[in-house]
């Protein structure tokens, strides 16, 4: 039973969108997806932006962050448009930009809901207490130990303690927000997955989610290990309680990103959920982040409400067909299976539940 946090089927609380998508209407998205900063303080060796031949890198640049400025002015297009929440997420370290607290605090005060995927090695106590106050949090780990830690992002095995040291204020200053702590599985750290668990069910996170590393290399990357990856995951799940639950989504993950194609004409994921990368581009989602498939347009010279409505973006969206223009296989193509069936004009049989 998956619980709340991660539910496929959160789109049925938002009966408006369906009606707007069923009805091939333009649709104001549920989120926005903000790299406030290509600039990271790791060097993770499994970072899909920084990884050759992956498709979120194309034009990736890992210097570029987006001006406080241009943060402050979309989330006021946000508030105007109605978007209800953002996730600060990486491109980079969102941490590392130099106004992050005052951007927190202004996204805060404008009533948008706040989201925040960071590696938590620059929090610090204000930083703590003010994420209090956001929805969730996420910060990405991938180890159970030092050593570990330090051969895959590249940095000294000190900065896992200050990280878990950092896990533990945010736990300290927890109000009703979820913290979480993310676990990507690759080759280098799969072993550790059962012990990570354990380490942070102690220290009082909320949950602990397993995810697998993007590769190129497709599914063949995990062949050698995913017998062993699958059953240290179940055994990691099996710590969940009523305080802590242990999202397992390692298999589900390696079957959506890495097996099969989009069968569907329509993605209206791009349409509930975007992207806005440290290069000023807005793009259609993560996986074409940084790539000129997902490219809707650039806000250096346009705010984001004019771009959103703009006739080149309605365009683009009509003229987008998944399985052409997404040849690969696709992390949301559950949801937007869902969706698409909520959305069906004739479904067969719909009494008969």
């Amino acid at each position: 039973m998956i619980k709340e946090e991660y539910s496929p089927f959160k789109i049925v609380h938002h009966l408006d969108k369906l009606i707007e998508l069923k009805n091939n209407k333009p649709c104001v998205p549920l989120q926005v997806q903000m790299v406030p900063s290509n600039i990271c303080n790791q060097r993770c060796t499994f970072c899909a932006y920084r990884m050759p031949d992956y498709l979120s890198n194309e034009s990736f640049n890992d210097r570029e962050m987006l001006s406080y400025e241009k943060i402050i002015e979309t989330l006021d297009c946000m508030v105007r448009m109605g978007v209800p929440s953002i996730q600060y997420t990486g491109g980079g370290e969102p941490l590392v930009h130099p106004r992050i607290k005052d951007i927190f605090k202004a996204t805060l005060n404008k009533k948008i809901e706040l989201s925040l995927v960071s590696n938590g090695q620059a929090l610090n106590e204000e930083l703590c207490e003010l994420l209090s106050e956001s929805a969730w949090l996420r910060i990405s780990v991938d180890s159970g130990s030092g050593q570990l830690y330090s051969l895959i992002r590249n940095v000294s095995k000190s900065k896992f303690d200050i990280v878990l040291n950092n896990i533990r204020t945010l736990v300290k200053y927890k109000k009703s927000n979820i913290i979480g702590v993310g676990y990507v599985v690759e080759k280098e750290n799969y072993k550790e997955i059962l012990e990570a668990a354990k380490l942070f069910k102690d220290i009082g996170v909320d949950n602990f989610r397993i995810s697998a590393a993007f590769t190129p290399m497709g599914y063949k990357y995990f062949d050698s290990f995913m017998s062993e990856a699958k059953e240290l995951c179940l055994a990691a799940q099996s710590l969940s309680t009523e305080s802590f639950t242990v999202f397992n989504l390692f298999n589900d993950r390696v079957i959506d990103t890495f097996e099969g194609s989009q069968d569907y004409s329509f993605c209206p994921i791009k349409d509930l959920l975007t992207y806005i990368g440290a290069d000023y581009s807005v793009y259609t989602c993560c996986t074409h982040a940084y790539n000129k498939l997902g490219l809707i347009g650039s806000l250096k010279e346009m705010y984001f409400e004019n771009l959103w409505n703009s006739q080149s973006k309605i365009d683009m969206f009509s003229n987008h067909d998944p399985r052409k223009i997404c040849q690969h296989p696709c992390m949301y193509k559950g949801k937007n299976e869902f969706i698409n069936y909520c959305i069906k004009p004739q479904p067969k049989h719909i009494n008969f539940i």
